[in-house]
């Protein structure tokens, strides 16, 4: 026999190479996906801890983790602030696959933000849509108008600047300003006064969302008041597990500078985050200039077992040179960036406070005291314009006036139709005016959920009951003698106050995998208003009561929704009444027998709120083992007693407004190999909207349009083909009187006073409701491979009617005529880096409306400000740093 002899060489070969082996199994790599128990939603940023080394890294965007494993680890923990932590034994297994981690019975679930590739949120019962925190980070909007356009149902009427006054429409509501929509912000409206002036004057910066929600099913009766067409929630974050400081920088063209400086983390069961956003922009326009600054911080504390805290305080800041005004089509084909309204000024200021408390008696019973305040003021000073004809300009406002703003003229030739808009003049002085708002509100909300069984199944039961107070002092200021000046003589000062006790119960019934969920939302409102102006000049005045014009109603809201589960997804159906608030523009008159008066002296304020019964039917879910995410959605909108349509366009006689169409939204994912990952998103929707009934007078076709034309031909073609759709009144020269000719000639346009217009079957049958495009959607692809993420989508919008007469022609002045259609182009890089071993960082480009094809993107102010642009290119770059 031979016996092997080891050297002692040999020796030490194998003890390295045996030592080598044990210290690659040692640091082998942990990985593993944290998600939601309910619902399966990745988690971002939860914290992974290997013990007893306390060795630790966070969940990436999709809620995944890789971590170094030592020979000494022994056990791992999980932890996501407002969920129960999760421990296990380590046992030589490196891939632990998905941990789901369980929601805390103390967690609100209306601020838990999550990466989920769901497009909805499964707890909200009827459509919805949801944009999540990956989609936000590679849009890296300007606005969040710029992301809410790529959902399904809605429509963004265009503005100027950063649209911080944003214009939202879902499913055929009227856009400006978004009065017809519920903006809330974690669950709270953020509309300075949501009853009485709706109208979106604030909005919180893009860079503080983490995550954007739209309802539009029957579950959208939980929230109020302006429920008929959907909501908006913009989900701001929580702070986070670990503690972090996080600084995102942004640049670009038009001197566009963004900076966010947070700090924030979790320490045992308390939670806190400060944050910081400064904004400046030049605009896309001359003069549009917008700085805004926003500071925020918010706790979420564990107290015990069965309570917690959230509390919220913001403050925001903005100083714009907006405008009302825009263009007419004369100076937009020349130069869309031109705005000669120097003097426009915007300032704002914003306080706002959330606090919630929940406290669960036993396991089955909680109760969630939300109270809430905020404190809005603003100034708008604007310049009082006028239109002029473009050969007359410089006449009318002079050589120093012209050669300063307007010398892009010069030299020009010009038409009969080619107008411009100016600042008026009167004694060598341009005017200036101020609309002065000021807002508090306040209330305090009770929200009770019991788990409890019926008809031998789970069932949840939720009720609540809401006391909101409302005022807002609404004064006018004209200053006559120097568009600079920022004081003025009080032309108007209105009072407003409003008292609303509103809540709903509602429950889901589960009947193996069929699910029925009814719901009632009531509301009660008292509100008044006060002309202090006018009763300052009655020296007979007795109390500070005197005056006061009360409205007081009643409305019930039933709803009901029924789902199905099927596969990986769910069918389902709801049908519920909404409504839109009486508000300063109509909560004060008198309404008989359809036709709408200003009240008469003894007589009651009676005008109830426009009304709707929504229906949907729809599927939402995966296929192909859920490689496919998405929702089909069919709606049809039927609403009643409407009053308030676009800016100077009552109906006289309440209107009746049907909207029906499809809603899809699509995640397909297309490759996933290696690391490579390509997704395709599409958002489609197709709408109809018809007027069915009422009367309309549109109070600035005939004294602030000036018309073309083409709009004087149309209008006396449409006339003459249903003469009986319109009444129309004339001047005669002795006053106003109703043309009684069966046939109407161009000649006699320019003694029209005023028309009224009959809708239904008595009149126009085919008219469109405005800002209602048939089409509407948005296609995109992305593509992730390892710690690159790139991507583009195409954004169409089809052509839209921007009035109820339905102008297809534009006027001289721009504030009437159809827009045409446009497709804009966006596209993003990110890449992720790690910096000196302590900073994760994402540098990143963003290409908006790459095409740099100008549209026309609304008339949105219509008579007052013509044309507003939209569609101009905009580069930003920059870096976002975690420490």
């Amino acid at each position: 026999m031979h016996k092997t002899i080891i050297s002692p060489i040999q020796s030490l070969l194998y003890v390295s190479l045996w030592l080598l082996a044990f210290q690659a199994v040692g640091q082998e790599n942990l990985k593993g996906k944290v998600v939601d128990a309910t619902d399966g939603q990745p988690l971002i940023a939860a914290q992974i801890l290997l013990k007893p080394r306390d060795a630790g890294t966070l969940t990436d965007d999709f809620g995944k983790f890789e971590i170094k494993m030592d020979a000494n680890d022994q056990q791992i923990i999980v932890k996501y602030l407002g969920y129960e932590p999760w421990q296990g034994t380590l046992t030589g297994s490196y891939d632990l696959g998905t941990i789901a981690l369980k929601r805390s019975n103390t967690t609100l679930n209306e601020v838990i933000v999550s990466a989920s590739p769901k497009n909805f949120k499964s707890r909200f019962k009827g459509s919805n849509f949801r944009i999540d925190p990956i989609s936000l980070k590679n849009i890296n909007p300007l606005s969040t108008e710029e992301v809410l356009r790529t959902i399904p149902g809605v429509n963004i009427v265009g503005d100027m600047g950063l649209s911080n006054r944003p214009n939202i429409s879902i499913r055929g509501s009227w856009g400006r300003r978004s009065k017809k929509v519920l903006l809330m912000e974690d669950g709270t409206p953020s509309a300075p006064a949501p009853y009485i002036a709706p109208g979106a004057y604030y909005n919180p910066v893009s860079d503080r969302i983490a995550s954007i929600e739209v309802y539009k099913g029957a579950d959208l009766l939980r929230y109020g008041p302006n429920n008929m067409y959907g909501a908006v929630n913009y989900i701001t974050a929580l702070p986070p597990q670990k503690p972090a400081l996080r600084l995102k920088l942004t640049g670009g063209q038009r001197n566009y500078t963004s900076g966010l400086f947070s700090y924030g983390g979790t320490w045992n069961d308390i939670g806190g985050l400060v944050e910081g956003v400064y904004k400046k922009f030049d605009g896309f326009t001359d003069n549009s200039s917008v700085e805004i600054l926003n500071l925020n911080a918010k706790i979420f504390a564990k107290l015990s077992e069965n309570q917690s805290l959230y509390f919220k305080l913001s403050g925001q800041f903005e100083d714009n040179q907006a405008s009302l005004s825009s263009q007419t089509p004369f100076t937009f084909e020349i130069d869309p960036t031109q705005n000669p309204l120097d003097a426009d000024q915007f300032i704002m200021r914003r306080y706002g406070v959330d606090i919630i408390h929940k406290w669960l008696p036993n396991k089955k019973v909680s109760f969630t005291t939300k109270v809430y305040a905020s404190d809005f003021e603003r100034d708008w000073w604007r310049q009082v314009t006028t239109k002029v004809r473009a050969s007359e300009v410089r006449d009318y406002v002079g050589d120093e006036i012209f050669n300063d703003r307007y010398g892009y003229l010069a030299g020009r030739t010009f038409d009969e139709e080619d107008y411009v808009i100016v600042g008026r003049v009167e004694n060598g002085l341009e005017r200036t005016a101020d609309s002065r708002w000021i807002y508090r509100v306040s209330g305090i909300k009770e929200t009770v959920n019991v788990d409890w069984e019926a008809f031998g199944a789970p069932s949840a039961f939720e009720g609540s009951i809401n006391l909101h107070r409302e005022t807002f002092k609404d004064v006018f200021l004209e200053a006559d003698n120097s568009r600079w000046a920022r004081y003025g003589t009080a032309t108007k000062d209105l009072w407003y106050r409003l008292w609303s006790a509103n809540g709903y119960i509602r429950n889901e019934f589960h009947f193996g995998k069929w699910g029925v969920t009814p719901i009632l939302r009531f509301e009660h409102v008292d509100m008044f208003r006060q002309d202090l102006l006018a009763l300052s000049q009655n020296p007979d005045l007795e109390s500070t009561t005197e005056g006061r014009e009360p409205n007081v109603y009643n409305q019930f809201l039933p709803g009901i929704t029924v789902n199905h589960d099927y596969g990986d997804g769910e069918f389902y159906s709801s049908v519920y009444q909404g409504m839109i608030a009486p508000s300063k523009v109509f909560g004060f008159l008198v309404e008989q027998n359809g036709v709408v008066t200003n009240p008469m002296e003894g007589q009651s304020i009676n005008i109830a709120p426009e009304l709707s019964w929504n229906k949907e039917v729809g599927w939402r879910g995966g296929l192909f083992n859920n490689g496919i995410q998405g929702q089909l959605t069919y709606f049809h909108n039927a609403s009643r007693n409407f009053y308030a349509g676009g800016r100077n366009e009552v109906f006289t006689e309440l209107g009746e407004i049907n909207v029906q169409g499809v809603e899809m939204a699509i995640n397909a994912e297309l490759l996933n190999v290696n690391g490579h990952q390509l997704h395709f998103l599409g958002n489609v929707t197709y709408m109809d909207s018809k007027v069915k009934a009422g009367k309309l007078e549109d109070r600035d076709l005939f004294s602030q349009v000036i018309h073309s034309a083409a709009t004087q031909n149309e209008y006396v073609d449409k006339v003459n083909a249903n003469r009986n759709a319109y009444e129309i009144y004339v001047d005669n020269g002795n006053g106003e009187v109703l043309l009684t000719d069966q046939t109407v000639d161009s000649s006699q346009f320019p003694n029209i006073t005023r028309s009224v217009i009959t809708y239904g079957n008595e009149g126009l049958s085919d008219s469109e409701a405005p800002y209602t495009p048939q089409i509407n959607m948005s296609l995109g692809f992305n593509y992730d491979w390892n710690r690159l993420s790139s991507g583009f989508n195409v954004h169409h919008v089809g052509k839209q009617y921007t009035e109820f007469h339905n102008f297809k022609n534009e006027s001289a002045d721009g504030a009437i005529g159809r827009l045409p259609a446009y497709t804009t182009i966006d596209a993003f890089v990110n890449y992720d880096l790690a910096i000196g071993g302590k900073i994760d960082a994402t540098i990143f480009v963003n290409g908006k409306n790459i095409t740099d094809r100008v549209y026309r993107a609304s008339r949105l102010n219509r008579a007052t400000s013509g044309v507003f642009g939209g569609g101009f290119r905009q580069i930003i770059f920059g870096i976002n740093m975690k420490i």
